[in-house]
């Protein structure tokens, strides 16, 4: 059995959410926040590791960051609120895992910013915690929200363009960082499962 605590968290107030909008946001403003975080593949290789997690709070343009915020931003504050010790730590490995992927399986990409992979993970961490709530939560639309998930990343893997953000044609989009930010929030789902799975089986 698991409580209603751990479910629903204690109203925490998402400080780990709102410490990434005010990173995006100073790295938007200023071009020297903007240098010194951003994915660079050749400075990585010199030792600036760093950019392995900041990269990801860099953006290309208004419409990039737009559009990322408004995924990130409401999405974090629930699932902060809802889990907040594992949402930072989502927020800390999350980052590092896609960028390790793309420094692995994508030689080619010299530099990369976004959010996305990282919101695209946390809406997969998030449906699937609602999912276990049942039958608080409506399931057809949290599978909905999964299945749009897959096909956004589907539709950018085939057409090599990104569905939602515009004025970039210089700049290819990279779904390997969707799959493997999607593949990580799947796995913290699994990881909850199988804690309260086995808080079940200690209480019977």
């Amino acid at each position: 059995m698991v409580s209603k605590e751990k479910l629903t968290g204690q109203c925490s107030w998402p400080w780990g959410t709102g410490f990434l909008v005010v990173l995006a946001v100073a790295a938007f403003l200023s071009k020297a926040v903007d240098d010194g975080f951003i994915y660079d593949r050749s400075l990585i290789s010199r030792g600036e590791f760093w950019r392995g997690w900041t990269g990801h709070v860099v953006h290309f343009g208004s419409s990039h960051i737009l559009w990322n915020l408004a995924v990130f931003l409401p999405v974090g504050i629930w699932l902060e609120r809802l889990r907040p010790g594992l949402t930072r730590w989502f927020y800390f490995v999350c980052p590092l895992v896609i960028s390790i992927a793309l420094w692995w399986l994508d030689p080619s990409l010299d530099r990369y910013a976004g959010l996305s992979g990282l919101a695209t993970g946390m809406l997969v961490f998030l449906a699937g915690l609602q999912l276990e709530r049942r039958p608080q939560e409506p399931a057809w639309f949290w599978w909905s929200v999964l299945i749009l998930v897959g096909a956004k990343i589907g539709i950018e893997l085939f057409s090599g363009k990104p569905l939602l953000v515009s004025g970039f044609a210089d700049i290819r989009t990279v779904p390997l960082a969707h799959i493997f930010g999607a593949a990580c929030g799947l796995v913290f789902w699994i990881g909850v499962r199988v804690v309260q799975a086995r808080g079940a089986k200690a209480v019977d």
